[in-house]
């Protein structure tokens, strides 16, 4: 099952205690759900508008998804977690593009370094790093650098 999101707007001014968004949901190239949250800390809002349902879509996300940990409690996957994640990687990827106008971005390793482009050029970062993945103009390696980041914050993340 793929599962995208489309005409996604994030309202930062809104997000409380959860993010304020509204979205379309995809699922295996049709239109499944129209997806939102107000941001008050309630949960997800989906209205079905394809064949598919939602405990359709949370039994086969449980099935192929880990299980999400939160101190004791064990909890199934399901498509609120999901839509969280799909919206932390496009935000993520936004912030991204923006750092790359102006800074040349690259994967050293399991980080993400920025640099100034004035400061740097890449073959002068390539010289000194051969490892380093440029990240600038390639989708490949933004998306790799997005799930780096996420990757690392998952990390740091108080449990």
């Amino acid at each position: 099952m793929h599962i995208e999101l489309r005409k996604l707007k994030v309202v930062d001014a809104l997000s409380e205690e959860t993010t304020c968004y509204s979205a379309e949901i995809w699922i295996d190239g049709q239109r499944a759900f129209l997806a939102s949250n107000r941001g008050h800390g309630a949960a997800d809002d989906y209205h079905a508008v394809g064949s598919v349902t939602e405990q359709a879509v949370d039994a086969w996300l449980a099935a192929n998804r880990p299980v999400s940990r939160l101190g004791d409690s064990v909890m199934p996957y399901c498509l609120e977690f999901e839509v969280a994640a799909l919206i932390t990687r496009i935000e993520e990827a936004k912030r991204l593009r923006r750092q790359c106008r102006t800074k040349l971005v690259t994967i050293e390793g399991d980080q993400v370094f920025c640099y100034r482009l004035k400061a740097r050029t890449p073959a002068g970062v390539q010289r000194l790093t051969p490892s380093a993945r440029m990240v600038n103009g390639d989708d490949a390696a933004l998306d790799e650098a997005v799930a780096v980041m996420i990757a690392q914050a998952g990390k740091h993340a108080p449990s």
